[in-house]
């Protein structure tokens, strides 16, 4: 059986991915993190990635690691204060994998949009995997080099899959899109007003592509066992591309609340005068969650409406697909699955 250790279990990326190999009678998953939490029916495994005299004991009381997954991220105040701990994250993590025997064969890094430099404006569209780096700061690209290094005369490969804007739910990751827009419909509904997209009209009529956890997790699944996806960098995204201007009417009527034109207004003030809304329209229907900031990080919401999505975001996706991973996911009925999955967690009503 393969054993894989799963690296960020509890965000967005890396619990899509412990989930969907947990349901895989091929697969026995670890999930790393400091607390040691479960994910699903993956066990955890308490140790933290930056202190380096951690991993030696941890590896300890495992069995032997064959595939490691990386989703991890620690955030810092800038992007320069970030590459060292994240960098330190990967390597300690292929360390712990490497220190439980000589089972290792495939590490899986999954990076981000950010890797092309979208986090500092508009990229060149369509993205290619060959396209040349960016100046300044990007710990993706210290992670990149060092999987590349360090597998030179290794017994193991990596691979590199990189993801747009990517959709998901983790109660563990308040930097959430799908649970940002389901409060902003939730609260629309109940207060009879227009669920309005909450960006420019750049943003709302830019072209992105959107990658849903389960297709990240699909396409990490295979990338750890295919020949072809060793040594390889690629791009990942859900189907066709999309706008805003046309997902957003369908986004408020599976809510059942009117849709209306693009209204920027800032979502940290929305959020501090919808709070006292929230708690009652929780405790009437029972939720979960009675504080809408612990919901959700509506600085980062706020950016991502008004500033990354202010510019097209297109991922050449033709090399993974000639590498043999051909799965594909409709954007529209990814959200609606991941707000049915709020749902039933009650965490909207």
């Amino acid at each position: 059986m393969k054993h894989a250790l799963v690296i960020g279990a509890t965000g967005v990326i890396g619990g899509g991915i412990a989930r969907h190999l947990a349901l895989d009678g091929e697969w026995r998953v670890s999930c790393v993190s400091r607390a040691g939490t479960a994910v699903g029916t993956a066990a955890g495994v308490a140790v933290d990635l930056l202190e380096e005299r951690a991993v030696a004991a941890a590896a300890r009381g495992l069995a032997p690691v064959t595939h490691v997954f990386f989703a991890g991220y620690q955030p810092r105040p800038s992007r320069t204060e970030e590459i060292e701990p994240n960098l330190a994250l990967l390597r300690h993590a292929v360390d712990l994998a490497e220190a439980t025997g000589d089972a290792l064969s495939r590490v899986v890094l999954v990076t981000g949009g950010k890797y092309y430099g979208l986090q500092w404006g508009a990229i060149k569209t369509p993205a290619r995997e060959t396209d040349p780096r960016h100046l300044g700061p990007n710990f993706y690209y210290q992670q990149h080099d060092h999987l590349q290094q360090r597998a030179q005369g290794a017994r193991w490969s990596w691979t590199h899959l990189v993801p747009p804007y990517v959709t998901g739910f983790s109660t563990r990751a308040p930097m959430n899109l799908v649970m940002a827009i389901a409060v902003l419909a939730t609260l629309a509904r109940e207060q009879g007003a227009l669920l309005r997209f909450p960006g420019p009209a750049a943003a709302w009529q830019a072209l992105h592509h959107l990658a849903d956890a389960s297709q990240i997790a699909e396409a990490a699944a295979w990338a750890a066992v295919s020949p072809a996806a060793a040594g390889e960098i690629f791009n990942v995204a859900n189907g066709d591309p999309g706008r805003w201007c046309h997902l957003w009417p369908a986004i408020a009527a599976h809510f059942d609340v009117a849709a209306g034109d693009p209204l920027p207004v800032p979502l940290t003030q929305l959020a501090e005068a919808m709070a006292p809304h929230w708690e009652v329209l929780a405790r009437r229907h029972g939720l979960v969650q009675h504080d809408i900031h612990a919901l959700v990080d509506w600085r980062w919401a706020d950016y991502m409406f008004k500033t990354a999505f202010a510019n097209d975001v297109l991922f050449e996706l033709g090399k993974l697909r000639r590498a043999g991973f051909h799965a594909s996911v409709d954007s529209e009925a990814a959200l609606r699955m991941r707000f049915d999955e709020l749902r039933q967690l009650r965490l909207i009503p």
